[in-house]
């Protein structure tokens, strides 16, 4: 298959138009249509509907261009990759996980990493879930933090339970239940609940908890961020559901994270390769749990679990 017929497709898809494509890729808006064409001859699916001299994706298009957005996302790295093993002078850290998670715990531990260990490259991403799943799987990363367990049943990863967040209801800090030293969902009723899409794992918590306390959610705003979901409790803008993990890492004198009742906990760990974890996988480790500890030492200490070292998910408290 040809990989400039892919560029021009995915230019175009991006760009909005045949013509702001072409000139992106620097040639004639004739030979990008006729890349087009073979490729939509080669794959046997009709890619764009053309009505008015727009290109619209159609269902099969769509479909694909995801699909198209994986494969030459990997080609682009393939440069960077064979640099970084041309220029390999110390060792290189590549790292994947949500974005609350990175700002909350993967910062935090990176930098106490670099000043016990101030030799070695780093390199983090942030993805979505089933991405970060399938590319430590395809070993694009050396080590992933998630809540576990794994979700993707296709592929192969090892797994380390790390340590447990309780959940929490997340409001401001004048908001009438933040006098409450606990709070059951039955009591979230009448409140407005900002949280994230449906189709997110945090949503679907928070969908599990209020169908067993035998309420519906008044859900005022969703998101697909969940440091937007914070600032929009900061506003005022309604209540939410989330752990300490998910935090932001800076304390917050507007809010308030108060532990719901009946007690409810999400397990986090490490992913990585079936083929094992490198030595700065086990150090990342090592100082995640520190920082772990540090914040259970200035306040969190109800609301994390850290667990030990080689825990299975099966040794731990429901």
């Amino acid at each position: 298959m040809n990989i400039k017929a892919l560029r021009v497709f995915r230019s175009i898809v991006l760009q909005g138009s045949l013509a702001a494509a072409a000139e992106r890729m620097h040639m004639s808006q004739s030979a990008a249509s006729r890349l087009i064409g073979l490729l939509e001859a080669e794959l046997k699916i009709t890619l764009f509907s053309r009505n008015r001299r727009k290109l619209v994706l159609t269902l099969e298009g769509e479909m694909f261009y995801q699909e198209v957005e994986q494969v030459l996302g990997g080609i682009d790295e393939m440069q960077q990759i064979a640099a970084d093993i041309r220029h390999r002078t110390t060792e290189k850290f590549t790292f994947v996980t949500s974005p609350p998670l990175g700002a909350s715990l993967a910062v935090p531990a990176i930098s106490r990493m670099r000043r016990a260990h101030p030799g070695f490259e780093c390199r983090i991403h942030v993805e979505g879930r089933f991405d970060i799943e399938n590319k430590v799987a395809r070993r694009r990363f050396s080590l992933g933090l998630i809540s576990l367990p794994v979700t993707n049943a296709i592929v192969e990863l090892d797994a380390e339970p790390v340590f447990q967040a309780r959940v929490g209801v997340l409001l401001p800090r004048n908001h009438a239940l933040a006098a409450e030293s606990s709070i059951a969902a039955a009591q979230l009723a009448q409140e407005p609940v900002v949280t994230l899409q449906g189709n997110q794992l945090w949503r679907r918590r928070l969908d599990e908890i209020y169908a067993s306390a035998g309420i519906t959610p008044h859900i005022a705003i969703e998101s697909t961020s969940t440091i937007l979901v914070q600032q929009l409790v900061r506003e005022g803008n309604g209540i939410s559901l989330i752990d300490r993990a998910c935090l932001h890492p800076v304390p917050d004198a507007e809010l308030a994270l108060r532990p719901l009742v009946p007690e409810r906990w999400v397990t986090y760990g490490c992913i990585y390769p079936v083929q094992g974890r490198s030595p700065l996988a086990d150090l990342f480790l090592k100082c995640l749990r520190e920082h772990l500890r540090a914040l259970a030492r200035t306040g969190a200490r109800n609301d994390l679990r850290i667990l030990k070292p080689g825990t299975a998910l099966a040794e731990m408290h429901p």
